[in-house]
């Protein structure tokens, strides 16, 4: 069992849950690997460099992964679009987990 567990990655017991940090060890990787090439920080692609687990697994491509704030990204196209929508927007939150209604 050790062997498959990812070691970038606390182990939670049984019942307890967690806040997804959209796989926050994975986005340090890649700006690691960003510093060693010498480019900007600013220059990470998330669309490219840096996806969570989840959307690299989704067999259906259900779940995008992007820069909200960069207009030339598909996520950001598709927060824009008539059919998103966010839960407890009423609340004044601001979440990062954007849904699409059906269309």
């Amino acid at each position: 069992m050790p062997e498959l567990l990812n070691p970038n990655v606390s182990v939670r017991p049984k019942g307890v849950v967690e806040r997804c940090t959209f796989c926050y060890h994975r986005l340090q990787i890649a700006r690691n690997k960003v510093r060693v090439e010498g480019r900007e920080i600013s220059e990470l692609k998330p669309e490219g460099e840096f996806v969570p687990a989840c959307v690299q697994a989704c067999p259906a491509d259900a779940l995008k992964f992007g820069d909200l704030d960069d207009p030339s990204t598909d996520v950001y196209k598709l927060s824009k679009s008539k059919r998103a929508f966010v839960l407890q927007q009423e609340l004044g939150a601001e979440p990062k987990g954007i849904y699409l209604d059906r269309e």
